[in-house]
């Protein structure tokens, strides 16, 4: 029997930059080469995707070589998920199709009416799949992501030392799922290392890398100390949280093994803000402290700024953005963003128990640009504010002299690309469009041309067919709604009530909508 061919796809919809790829972001997705890894290579045929990377896959003859076809992404993909099923369908009517990740978990009973199998569980369960279609046996004997598949590179390599996260921040779809921190393996971090080849830096794609037991931290610090000094890659960066800075021989030990720099969840300089996130792993220490002592170390430092308008006026934020432009001393954010209820998230249920959604929020429109929720300020300078974000919102020549201060007081301490990277944020914040067209779909250099609103932004060309298809799959290509015109649980969610609202079924049953569509 020939082998099962196997289509993994990684499914992503940028909404800002014409529904293209991002082939220069850190970082990639290796999900897709996780799940192949899984399988074992002799006993299937896989090929592997991703939107993020390489923008709106359209190679439909692939789609008509394979058999199976397995969709992945990130919370807002469920409508590109079901958009690329609508294509594989009509153009192979017996393909089989599954999705995975945390919108399976959130909205199993939904997930159904589009796709064959819903994997709730772990990236193993993608064998118990394969299996079902195809027959026993095609389980990997000793798992390590198919890198072999990905596009080849000798400067960034990705890999995961553990998965979930021991935090439970209440924007975090982490949080949502609430599932138990595992770490893995050493034997398993190092086969991922040697798998990828020589690379110039590593990047551990956990979502704590310091979690777990702090002697396996320990060992895990020997692993990348040993792999470093036997030339394995270059470097090694990760994402931690603010824990990991409290104890001093923490950073000494990640610079002894190779370690060139961090990212870390800061979202807030106010504590206020920062307890409303439920983030208490950050007030162990002040932020810039933090930041500052990576840096003297020697050890680049990155993170964000999460801008909650619900509880903070766009005075606050702006104060907030002046502050950090104004010290040398600690880098420049790397991104901007609003605070995203993520579907199932303490701070999704919050907003939607005190009325504070928009009417006709889609799934789309969680994308940290657009306002979803009454803000503290008139809802008119909320949208500004965010048409701002969108353009700039920091003076360029402030973003000037914080590059050069911050070069003059590092250069003798950072490594080149330690320097190099943390400078890169003032171009980020002065040109956060950069490369971009607006929102897809909406043609460029007019004003207005985006709205920054929930529920009154523009679809975009992916919800546009670029094939026929045949009537039953229109529906694929309508955006997936959260609220009502009421700013209400939308009916489509109805269903998934328990899992996005940790309701029981008696609970589930109070809501008025709920109650609407189970009258006969």
């Amino acid at each position: 029997m020939p082998n099962p061919r196997i289509l993994i796809l990684n499914c992503y919809s940028d909404n800002h930059r014409g529904a293209r790829g991002n082939p220069w972001i850190v970082p990639q997705s290796i999900a897709p080469a996780v799940l192949a890894g899984m399988l074992e290579p002799a006993r299937v045929d896989v090929r592997l995707a991703c939107e993020f990377r390489n923008g709106p896959f359209d190679d439909f003859s692939v789609l008509q070589w394979a058999d199976l076809l397995v969709l992945t992404g990130l919370n807002p993909t469920f409508d590109r998920m079901k958009q690329v099923t609508a294509y594989a369908r009509t153009v192979n009517p017996g393909i089989v199709v599954a999705m995975g990740g945390s919108l399976a978990r959130m909205l199993p009973n939904l997930s159904r009416r589009y796709f064959d199998y819903v994997c709730s569980g772990d990236v193993e369960q993608i064998v118990s799949v394969v299996d079902a279609v195809f027959g026993p046996g095609h389980a990997a004997d000793r798992p390590v992501p198919r890198y072999d598949l990905m596009p080849g590179t000798r400067i960034i390599g990705y890999a995961e030392a553990s998965r979930n996260c021991n935090f439970r921040c209440s924007f975090c779809s982490m949080t949502a799922e609430d599932r138990e921190f595992m770490a893995y393996d050493l034997d398993y971090v190092r086969r991922q290392i040697d798998a990828m080849g020589y690379r110039q830096c590593v990047m551990l794609l956990d979502q704590n890398f310091f979690g777990g037991p702090r002697a396996y931290f320990k060992a895990r610090m020997a692993l990348l100390k040993e792999m470093f000094k036997q030339r394995k890659f270059g470097g090694w960066a990760a994402l931690v949280t603010a824990d990991f800075f409290r104890d001093a021989d923490n950073v000494r030990l990640a610079r002894e093994s190779g370690c060139i720099g961090f990212f870390s969840g800061v979202e807030s300089l106010s504590r206020t803000q920062i307890t409303a996130f439920n983030k208490k792993q950050n007030l162990v220490l002040p932020q810039e402290e933090i930041i500052r002592s990576c840096l003297e170390a020697g050890l680049v430092f990155h993170y964000g700024l999460i801008f909650d308008l619900v509880d903070r006026t766009i005075e606050e934020c702006l104060a907030e953005t002046e502050l950090i432009v104004a010290n040398p001393r600690i880098t420049l954010p790397s991104f901007l963003s609003f605070a995203i209820p993520m579907l199932g998230t303490p701070l999704f249920r919050n907003r939607l128990r005190e009325g504070l959604f928009l009417p006709n929020v889609r799934l789309r429109d969680m994308d940290g640009r657009s306002i979803m929720c009454h803000p503290i300020d008139h809802i008119g300078d909320a949208i500004a504010f965010a048409a701002r974000m969108d353009k700039g919102l920091l003076s360029k020549r402030k973003l000037v002299a914080h590059a050069w201060q911050f070069f003059r007081h590092y250069r003798g301490k950072l490594s080149n690309w330690g320097l190099l990277s943390g400078m890169g944020n003032a171009w980020t914040m002065s040109y956060p469009r950069f490369g971009s067209n607006g929102r897809d779909g909406i043609r460029p250099g007019r004003d207005g041309c985006r709205s920054y609103l929930a529920g009154s932004e523009q679809t975009g060309s992916l919800y546009r067919p670029r094939i026929r298809i045949p009537e039953r799959y229109r529906v694929h290509f309508e955006p997936l709604c959260v609220t009502d015109r009421n700013g209400e649980l939308h009916d489509d969610l109805i269903d998934d009530a328990a899992s996005l609202l940790h309701l029981t079924t008696r609970e589930v049953e109070t809501i008025p909508a709920y109650n609407a569509i189970a009258m006969p």
